[in-house]
């Protein structure tokens, strides 16, 4: 079986001593952005409850952030070892490696679809019936969360999922 390379890209060398330091912070700004979006989303709370505004927040406004958390946990708890097992491609294959990509695209349809989520309450919400600043910041405050999120998930992935620390390669089988 031939493979097809999708994307193939050399990152800058990075002297060995640094190696580990490169993980922490990584994995540092990870946490930051994670916990900087929900705290947006907090705020957006507090000022919903504090402000008279026509928009009142409920479980929908919620929902794309629980979404976006719960795959970014699934989506970081894949090792990319089991990606690469050549046992089989298929989804319905009785393998690990297919059993962990079907786990994979279901943690980055989670974060996807808490990020389309929110973009969609934000306009069905708050900007279809133009709301003032103040409110439509409430609006802007899950987008900001879930963005945040999605961006820590991506930046987990990397650092803690890199085979090589100056190669990352995307393959078809």
């Amino acid at each position: 079986m031939t493979r097809l390379f999708v994307w193939n890209c050399n990152l800058p060398r990075i002297p060995s001593a640094w190696r580990e330091r490169v993980h922490d912070i990584g994995t540092y700004a990870s946490g930051a952005l994670f916990t900087l979006g929900w705290w947006f989303f907090i705020d957006g709370l507090v000022l919903a409850r504090t402000t008279e505004s026509p928009v009142h927040m409920g479980f929908e406004d919620w929902l794309p952030g629980i979404l976006c958390t719960l795959g970014m946990i699934i989506t970081n708890s894949i090792d990319l070892q089991l990606l690469r097992d050549s046992d089989g491609f298929g989804y319905a294959s009785s393998s690990l490696a297919g059993k962990a990509k079907l786990t994979l695209f279901i943690g980055i349809a989670l974060l996807a679809g808490g990020v389309a989520g929110s973009i969609t309450i934000l306009a069905i919400k708050y900007i279809v019936p133009e709301v003032e600043p103040q409110v439509l910041y409430i609006g802007f405050t899950n987008v900001i969360q879930t963005m945040s999120v999605l961006l820590a998930s991506v930046i987990l992935w990397f650092v803690h999922n890199s085979e090589h620390d100056n190669q990352y390669n995307f393959v078809l089988n």
